[in-house]
């Protein structure tokens, strides 16, 4: 035992070099890229690399919250900005809260919602037709063109949209960061749609958090029997659109 033991500490001993090494590596690829004004298009590459590793080593070794700052900070990274460069101060901002969590000067998986409402936003859409709000939105569903079009028509209407892609991790997402509203698929692998938003309101940290269920099925199909009354659905297909508006008023999103 007192072997394993060791070889457990030394492990973890190994990701923190290893993610500070990777700190390091990204303040200086941010240190050379202010001097010249942008990043280069490998130094992109190698930023969304290292943002990924440590993303997924970080819930490994029970660093949750540097998982869920790293994909934060791969939302941002990706989000198509009508091809405009990124920020480097910005993306400074990312590295050094997932430096603090590395560094222990921000917890390992206490919530962190101050600090997730802190990162900056890059918005998907020209800023002159949108106008950015400070609300959190939790999306969770499995990728996909449903997905997308989801994140597009929230993004639309202003809200800092994050997509969590399974039940589980939803759980935690919402845990740890508290966002203003959660959209969750019926339709999910494993615990699905409903499981969920009756598991997150029956928490006492998350019971509060407004919930809308994405469902191909109206309100009185058996499969939602057990979806709480405050809950509103929106419904895929051509009732998208209303059933939005409506599910956005009836949470006081609008």
């Amino acid at each position: 035992m007192e072997d394993f033991e060791k070889h457990l500490a030394r492990l973890h001993q190994e990701f923190l070099d290893y993610a500070n090494d990777s700190i390091g590596q990204l303040d200086k690829m941010l240190d050379g890229a202010a001097e010249r004004g942008e990043l280069e298009p490998s130094e992109m590459v190698d930023l969304a690399r290292i943002v990924h590793s440590l993303k997924g080593s970080g819930g490994t070794f029970g660093f949750t919250n540097l998982t869920i700052l790293a994909h934060r900070c791969e939302d941002y990274i990706s989000a198509s900005d009508s091809g405009a460069p990124l920020n480097i101060a910005d993306v400074r901002i990312f590295v050094d809260r997932l430096g603090d969590v590395i560094d222990g000067r921000i917890s390992n998986d206490g919530p962190i919602d101050t600090v997730v409402r802190s990162l900056p936003m890059r918005s998907r859409f020209n800023v002159s037709d949108v106008t950015a709000t400070e609300v959190e939105v939790g999306l969770i569903m499995e990728p996909g063109a449903q997905a997308r079009l989801v994140t597009k028509e929230l993004e639309a209407c202003g809200y800092r949209v994050t997509g969590v892609q399974s039940s589980i991790q939803g759980i935690g997402y919402v845990y740890q960061t508290r966002p203003d509203c959660v959209f969750v698929s019926a339709n999910m692998p494993g615990m699905d749609g409903v499981d969920l938003i009756c598991a997150l309101k029956a928490m006492k940290a998350t019971k509060d958090i407004p919930c809308a269920l994405l469902t191909s099925f109206t309100r009185d199909n058996p499969l939602l029997q057990a979806l709480p009354e405050s809950v509103p659905i929106v419904r895929k297909g051509k009732e998208f659109g209303d059933d939005l508006a409506e599910a956005l008023q009836k949470l006081g999103l609008i």
